[in-house]
């Protein structure tokens, strides 16, 4: 709807009864749409790595077998600390070569320092 002037109060009350209806319409469409994605989320994560994994033959039994596996507590258990014993080793690493970055800049910082107090003046 095209902007309207407002000139007197009627025209101000049925301007807000609009654009709450606006809004309830809106927050309607928006709560759909969040529980199609709780709905399909798996599903559609799936498909964003393995792109038409649902509809194949062999990857579809694959996935299925996943899925089925995915369900299963202690399945899932296995997974999750194989993921997460993967993680804290991807971090170990990337902390251990922080450090050491960090410490080799300090050691180099403290080298240069030395050079200059103990070159001679000029």
């Amino acid at each position: 709807m095209a902007k309207v002037k407002v000139k007197n109060l009627a025209m101000l009350d049925h301007e807000i009864a609009r654009l709450q209806q606006k809004s309830r319409r809106l927050e309607n469409q928006l709560g759909s749409r969040i529980d199609h994605l709780k709905g399909n989320y798996k599903k559609m994560a799936v498909n964003s790595v393995v792109p038409g994994i649902a509809n194949s033959g062999a990857m579809g039994f694959l996935g299925g077998m996943a899925k089925t596996l995915w369900q299963s507590g202690s399945a899932k258990s296995v997974l999750t600390k194989a993921a997460l014993t993967a993680l804290e080793f991807v971090a170990v690493r990337f902390g251990i070569k922080l450090f050491n970055n960090i410490k080799n800049k300090r050691h180099r910082r403290k080298a240069e320092a030395n050079k200059t107090k103990t070159s001679p003046e000029e």
